[in-house]
């Protein structure tokens, strides 16, 4: 397995994030505890600035609204002209029309690094009758085939999360078993994976599938590592015991844990 995690420790990256407003102290705590260096920055007047320094971009669109809209698109555009990664999070789209129609025009005119959600929001983009309740994802769903499709239509890395995360790049799939159920009880969480998958790209627009395995892997083996400590109290302790985790986890630590099967 690489050890980006080890460069991000050392250089200090920085994530710019367009995020959504649940989650934006939450985000950049993470970052920091990561190694990594936040910059919640949304104006389009100063992206030229920021982007040819960032290690890349995350653009979340959680709260959504038609200021944002315009925003959101104009910041893409930056990150692809100065050729800075983009990992799109398309949070809930399948929650309404408007989401949906968003994201579709947003794909259409912006080539992103990685696009992440769980099944049901990746599921969303790739068929247009499919439908959600908020970010909650359907358990039912063949999540290999979802990624796979999705990844062929966008010709972009795919991470879909869920009890088991899917990622697909270079026509390669796995399959990740880490994680905590206490992710699904904290808000944010799913949010903060963007960020914490952007910190790992270091301005690399094609990155490997290994580079992939290792983000999420970090961030999950360090959630394992928080349920352990909060198990018998809850997702209150849970979300500061991760923070820590984040904070504390190394390489050796990541390549002994993860739990990886190659799909094809």
């Amino acid at each position: 397995m690489n050890k980006i995690l080890d460069q991000i420790r050392t250089e200090h990256p920085l994530v710019i994030c367009y995020t959504n407003d649940v989650v934006k102290n939450f985000t950049a705590n993470g970052l920091l505890s990561l190694g990594a260096s936040p910059a919640m920055s949304e104006a389009p007047q100063e992206a030229e600035d920021f982007y040819p320094v960032a290690g890349s971009v995350l653009i979340n669109i959680g709260t959504l609204t038609k200021h944002h809209e315009h925003a959101m698109l104009e910041n893409a555009k930056i990150a692809n002209e100065t050729e800075t990664p983009l990992v799109f999070d398309p949070v809930a789209v399948g929650a309404s029309k408007y989401r949906k129609d968003f994201c579709k025009y947003f794909l259409k005119k912006i080539k992103p690094t990685v696009i992440k959600g769980n099944a049901s929001e990746i599921l969303a983009l790739i068929d247009d009758t499919a439908t959600m309740k908020g970010t909650d994802s359907a358990d039912n769903l063949d999540v290999v085939d979802i990624a796979e499709k999705a990844y062929k239509e966008y010709q972009t890395a795919i991470i879909l999360t869920g009890k088991t995360d899917v990622i697909v790049q270079d026509n390669k799939v796995v399959k990740l078993s880490n994680g905590s159920h206490f992710l699904a009880k904290i808000t944010g969480a799913g949010c903060l994976l963007g960020a914490v998958v952007g910190a790992f790209l270091f301005r690399n627009t094609h990155p490997s599938i290994e580079t992939l395995i290792e983000a999420v892997s970090v961030y999950n083996i360090a959630a394992e590592r928080a349920e352990q400590l909060s198990d018998s109290k809850g997702p209150g302790t849970f979300l500061t015991q991760f923070i820590d985790a984040l904070y504390r986890i190394d390489s050796d630590a990541v390549a002994e844990n993860c739990n990886l099967e190659e799909v094809k």
